[in-house]
């Protein structure tokens, strides 16, 4: 049995060190916090100081009425002294503590300054209010001091309860409110019983101040997890919103998709199936010359219904990713040039100025010469679907300051909106399509575009504004610029 007390008694001896560890480091913290835990002592903060904002007239009041309890036995000279020291000591702190809340912020720097400067003003107004038991104590009158003490308890259980949010502020409260209530008592005519009694509401109320401690730690923890969890069910509502609204404009943009495709795919079969069919029946006099022109009619609706089919499967691809590029080292100068003849018959029919502005001296560049080529050709496209009659349209390509290659299509159309430019690349993103009209296309060009120019380790940055035209560029990196091309001239 003596073995077992032993072990019980070291049990709890330990938890007793234990539990006076993690209490110092508690207050610790609570002047020094982490970065992790400045929260809580912030949020202590703030709630110490909504209980102690009208201390400064609560001080001066009861610091008065002290005063006047203790005139039959202290002289006046030394009562009004004591009061208006006391008084201008709390009204000097209070608007300390105003500036600190007007400046106080989020920042662990202002946090822990605060922590320090709420301490600083507790001891310092806790001292002053504290300090009756030696202005006023009269040692020759037990029951007039035995007032004051009974008035240091009440203060001892008020302060415990204003501060307990705050470990540090309230040990110092604790220890002020105990050292003048139980030290006057020692050395005086009292009866020592009584100041050991006092020393039992000491401990009394120090066990209330770990309890009330402890449960305002709790309560603010769970009102912080409960904070972040009102803010991530926010922030996923209103991710969900917003996904929500994407899949809308999805669905929208698909069966535009839909009702496009279906009109691009049955304008060329329909002229294909139409005069492949004239030329089946040879229907009387018709001659060699209209059978080629028939002919001709259905061969470049063949060609039509080749490119957006490939078009599609090419988006699909990348989107897929099993888009492969066959790389091998060009002259972009060339190419931008083939591109430039093949479209200018296009630029003529429509009444628009097309230029070719590819700078000297172009090195070679290493990539996939029918994805760069399909790149020019869609921006193109697109140029010259949004650009009226009597505008311009360029193509251009120049080495960048950084070594990369800057390559793309400059129009004078009707630009695209700043809301809608993030949007043109997506599939089916057709971000001008609602001032067109026939010829619109499907909305692949440009994320095909998009695909092939990311596959390219490359970026694209467009600068348009409504009314004035749009400039697309696709930036190449440095890396896929080899040997310097032959001198040629420039375009």
């Amino acid at each position: 049995m003596a073995t077992r007390a032993r072990t019980d008694v070291a049990a709890a001896v330990r938890d007793a060190v234990t539990s006076g560890r993690r209490a110092w480091a508690a207050v610790l913290s609570s002047l020094n916090p982490s970065a992790e835990d400045a929260w809580l002592t912030d949020a202590q903060l703030r709630l110490f100081r909504d209980g102690t904002r009208n201390s400064a007239l609560t001080l001066a009041v009861g610091s008065f009425f002290v005063s006047q309890i203790c005139a039959p036995w202290v002289e006046p000279r030394v009562r009004m002294t004591w009061w208006i020291a006391v008084t201008a000591i709390g009204i000097a702190l209070h608007l300390i503590g105003l500036d600190l809340d007007q400046n106080a912020n989020a920042s662990l720097a202002s946090i822990r300054l605060r922590a320090w400067s709420c301490l600083g003003i507790t001891v310092t107004v806790l001292l002053a209010w504290a300090s009756m038991s030696v202005f006023l104590w009269a040692p020759d009158q037990p029951l007039e001091d035995l007032l004051l003490i009974f008035i240091l308890a009440c203060s001892l259980a008020g302060s415990i309860a204003v501060a307990a949010a705050h470990p540090a502020i309230s040990l110092a409260a604790f220890a002020i409110n105990i050292v003048f209530i139980v030290g006057p008592l020692f050395g005086s005519r009292l009866n020592e019983s009584l100041a050991w009694l006092a020393c039992l509401f000491g401990l009394l109320m120090a066990s209330q101040l770990v309890a009330m401690n402890r449960t305002v730690t709790k309560m603010l923890r769970l009102e912080h997890e409960r904070a972040a969890l009102v803010e991530d069910l926010t922030r996923a509502k209103t991710e969900s919103d917003r996904d929500r609204e994407h899949a809308l404009a999805a669905g929208r943009a698909r069966s535009q998709f839909l009702s496009s495709m279906s009109h691009e795919l049955r304008t060329p079969m329909n002229a294909i199936l139409g005069f492949s069919e004239l030329i089946r029946n040879r229907p009387p006099g018709m001659g060699i010359e209209q059978y080629s022109e028939y002919g001709g009619i259905v061969h470049e609706s063949g060609q039509q219904l080749l490119q957006l089919i490939d078009g599609i499967l090419d988006l699909s691809r990348i989107e897929a990713g099993r888009f492969s590029l066959k790389e091998a080292e060009f002259d972009p100068a060339i190419l931008f040039e083939d591109v430039f003849e093949a479209c200018r018959a296009r630029a003529d029919a429509a009444g628009i100025s097309f230029s070719l502005r590819v700078a000297r001296a172009l090195p070679l560049l290493r990539a996939d010469q029918r994805a760069i080529r399909q790149i020019a050709i869609n921006l193109l496209s697109n140029a010259f679907r949004f650009t009226a009659k009597g505008g311009s349209v360029a193509l251009f390509a120049m080495v960048e300051a950084d070594g990369g290659l800057a390559f793309g299509v400059e129009d004078t159309g009707i630009g695209i909106a700043p809301a809608e430019q993030a949007d043109i690349f997506e599939r089916f993103g057709r971000g001008r399509h609602d001032v067109t009209t026939a010829g619109h296309g499907v909305g692949l060009g440009l994320a095909i575009v998009k695909g092939f120019a990311e596959a390219h380790d490359g970026a694209i940055v467009v600068e348009s504004t409504p009314g004035a035209g749009t400039c697309i560029a696709v930036r190449l990196p440095a890396a896929r610029l080899c040997a310097p091309a032959p001198l040629r001239a420039a375009s």
